[in-house]
């Protein structure tokens, strides 16, 4: 690695979050944000291994920066509605959400953790109607969104927004 390529980090980064080694991939997120201060992709990646690290505070700290440089940036507000939902706190998560979704409406996942999250909310309608937008959207993860339609009676579980 040549240590003044902020990409060969982050390369090196997204391999080790891959491999769920989150304590490498934040070294190496934190080595290419030191090289390039002015990348709000960085500042989303090394908040997710920070998250991913049980440093949750830190990492709402870390996405903030990437707000600070690009305000819309729609994978540090998914991230940010990643991290509300394991704080608790689906109305933020929720509110997050729907900034992602108006800057990529077609994007099944968001409208499938969407309904995740009016599960959670006791909103079994709006939940469903996410869910049903998500299977148009991408009908060959029916499965997964079968299930969770189904599971739509029962009590909540401790699910994080996830991607499918």
């Amino acid at each position: 690695v040549d240590c003044r390529h902020y990409n060969a980090w982050y390369g090196l980064g997204a391999i080790y979050f891959r491999q769920e080694k989150f304590d490498l991939a934040e070294y190496h997120f934190q080595r290419a944000l030191d090289i390039n201060s002015q990348s709000s992709v960085l500042h989303c990646h090394l908040g997710m291994a920070q998250h991913q690290n049980g440093k949750t505070m830190e990492a709402l700290d870390t996405l903030a920066g990437a707000f600070h440089l690009d305000p819309r940036n729609p994978q540090a507000h998914y991230q940010r509605a990643t991290i509300f939902m394991t704080l608790d706190r689906p109305e933020d998560a929720l509110c997050e959400l729907e900034k992602v979704r108006s800057a990529a409406p077609k994007e099944a996942s968001v409208h499938f953790n969407m309904g995740k999250v009016h599960k959670r909310l006791g909103q079994p309608a709006k939940a469903m109607r996410c869910f049903l937008t998500a299977l148009d959207l991408d009908p060959k993860d029916n499965n997964l969104i079968k299930a969770a339609m189904d599971r739509l009676d029962e009590p909540d579980v401790e699910e994080e927004v996830s991607v499918f």
